[in-house]
């Protein structure tokens, strides 16, 4: 009766016929029922599962799954469904390193907890031991640049952080924040690399982007032209030298500023721009000593120069100067007279006329005599060889004469004269008339206290 060989998944190996064997379907030798000798071969089987085919040859017709020691690479390999023997890597975990392996073996050190790879360079020697990580032994901590995590307090940020035995020395980091949980060294994180400040970079850098927390971009070059948006102050009273042969000097002494000019006999110039040229507009000579300007002064805080006053004053040329404000007529104090105070008479120094106030009096003796009178700007009088006459209607003020008047001396008043036609008599008598209804009485209807006075009394 044959036997029916399966494999482990169920699937059909091979069928064997009794007093047969089968050397085709495996690397073993299958013995069918009744086979003669077959003690032998069991026994061959055996011894070849047991040392897992050793040979330098790979064992023919293998199943997938199957073990084969490689004598000449000393690699133990296992036969795959693609047809191929894979190497069964090794890994020994001990304090020392192997004297005995292979290319490819690993060796986990339980000491210093790190995992190293046999290269097969150099045989059974430490140096052939490749670090495969972590990079560091737990023995002296932490070293080397280390994937993280640290949380903000609202998430979890990426970082890379570089130990160096246990102790952190930098981290990278592509976004700013402040770690949740203080670390040592590192208030806040800024985007990029991060140096503890318990540490200081050494060495020589060929570019920086920040020098005392400031972008480089925000200092000045010494070999080119700069320009900034903050302030200058030199703490020193030496001040600032400028040109190639330190030809000019700003400096301080005390309280006092200095500006100097460092060449013999050199000037120093104060220039502004106008209308996009730069224009001199005062100078210091260094020979005589001069201090220069370019213009004649036409604003009131304008500086005047020598030249200018002299063309002003030199030969008493004083027009076109100022213009002064013209003083009443009459006017008498200390302001300056003006051309048109003196031409228009207004000074009172004619000959012929004299001021006071807005009053004056002009006489004319120039062939037929004349005199005006003029008061507060009015022509009241006007005399001549003929008489005076009023004018504008003005009047004589007169003082009113009475019968007992005597001399010739007061202006006889219109009322006086009409009154006088009623009087007669010499200066002895006074003797008059009196024409009226009432009975004379006296000083109220001129009623007359001589004797010899007539009264003619009128019918009311």
């Amino acid at each position: 009766m044959s036997y029916t060989i399966n494999l482990p998944d169920g699937s059909v190996l091979c069928t064997i016929l009794d007093g047969t064997v089968n050397n085709t379907a495996s690397s073993l030798t299958l013995v069918g029922r009744n086979y003669s000798g077959y003690g032998e071969i069991i026994a061959e089987d055996l011894v070849d599962l047991l040392v897992n085919f050793a040979y330098n040859v790979a064992p023919s017709n293998p199943n997938t799954g199957q073990l084969w020691y490689d004598t000449s690479a000393k690699t133990l390999k296992i036969y795959t469904a693609s047809s191929t023997w894979k190497i069964v890597g090794s890994c020994t975990s001990q304090a020392t390193a192997p004297t005995t392996t292979v290319a490819g073996d690993l060796w986990w050190d339980s000491v210093n907890k790190q995992l190293y790879c046999y290269d097969g360079t150099s045989p059974y020697a430490a140096a052939g031991w490749i670090l495969v990580g972590p990079g560091y032994s737990v023995v002296y901590g932490k070293s080397g640049a280390l994937w993280e995590q640290i949380s903000d307090g609202v998430t979890t940020q990426d970082v890379v952080s570089v130990y160096l035995d246990g102790t952190r020395t930098a981290i990278i980091s592509s976004t700013a924040f402040t770690p949740a949980t203080p670390i040592a060294g590192f208030s806040s994180i800024q985007v990029g690399w991060n140096m503890s400040s318990s540490y200081t970079i050494y060495g020589t850098a060929n570019n920086a982007s920040y020098l005392g927390t400031q972008p480089a971009a925000n200092y000045f070059r010494n070999n080119i032209n700069n320009s900034g948006t903050g302030t200058l102050t030199i703490l020193n009273n030496g001040g600032v030298t400028l040109g190639n042969y330190q030809v000019a000097t700003l400096s301080t002494a005390g309280n006092a500023l200095t500006i100097t000019n460092n060449i013999n006999g050199g000037n120093i110039s104060f220039k502004a721009t106008t209308a996009s040229v730069a224009t001199q507009y005062l100078s210091i000579n260094a020979v005589s000593g001069a201090v220069e300007v370019a213009a004649d002064p036409t604003t009131v805080l304008g500086v005047a120069t020598k030249q200018y006053v002299d063309n002003r004053f030199i030969n008493a040329n004083l027009w076109g100067i100022s213009t002064a404000v013209t003083a009443p007529a009459g006017t008498s104090n200390t302001m300056i007279a003006t051309t048109e105070f003196v031409a228009s008479g207004l000074s009172g120094l004619f000959p012929y006329k004299i001021y006071q106030g807005n009053s004056h009096m002009w006489i004319n003796d120039s062939g037929s005599g004349s005199a005006n009178l003029v008061i507060d700007g009015s022509t009241v009088m006007t005399a001549t060889s003929t008489g005076v006459y009023l004018e504008n209607g003005a009047t004589a003020n007169v003082v009113t004469a009475t019968r007992g008047a005597s001399g010739d001396a007061s202006v006889a008043s219109t009322g006086y004269v009409r009154t006088a036609g009623q009087w007669w008599g010499n200066s002895a008598h006074r003797s008059a008339k009196i024409v009226s209804t009432a009975e004379p009485q006296a000083g109220v209807n001129d009623a007359g206290t001589f004797d010899g006075d007539i009264w003619f009394q009128i019918e009311t």
